[in-house]
């Protein structure tokens, strides 16, 4: 058995990040998973406002992404593949344009506009209500 787990995430413009991890958690429409080697296979529907994390990935000793929508899939092979209508790394995020679309889309009333600047603004680890 793996120590480590393969993870990508991905979205259909392309992949975001892909490398080695300890464990992952995301959210999906069920609750928290948490992910490590020698986990069962899953097929999991990722949560509309969901953070991915993997930890022990990187120097940092952690990668996070917002992901909205999509899929977690767990294969027997130690592989988690985080495949997202939208993901962004949280590096990547522009934390002044996110809380410009949370405003634009509280006030419109768009749940689906409201989840992805949620997640966006959690992956940049700010706070969200």
């Amino acid at each position: 058995m793996s120590k480590k787990l393969f993870v990508e995430i991905v979205s259909p413009e392309r992949e975001v990040w892909a490398g080695e991890g300890d464990m992952v958690i995301a959210k999906t429409v069920d609750g928290e998973i948490g992910v490590q080697p020698g986990h069962l296979p899953v097929l999991a529907l990722l949560s509309q406002d969901a953070v991915v994390r993997v930890l022990g990935a990187r120097e940092t000793g952690e990668v996070r992404a917002a992901a909205h929508g999509g899929f977690v899939s767990v294969t027997g092979e130690g592989r988690v593949s985080i495949l997202a209508e939208t993901a962004e790394l949280a590096e990547d995020v522009d934390v002044d344009r996110a809380r410009t679309a949370l405003s634009s889309a509280a006030e419109e009333g768009d749940n689906d506009a409201l989840g992805r600047a949620r997640s966006r603004l959690r992956a940049a680890g700010e706070d969200v209500a």
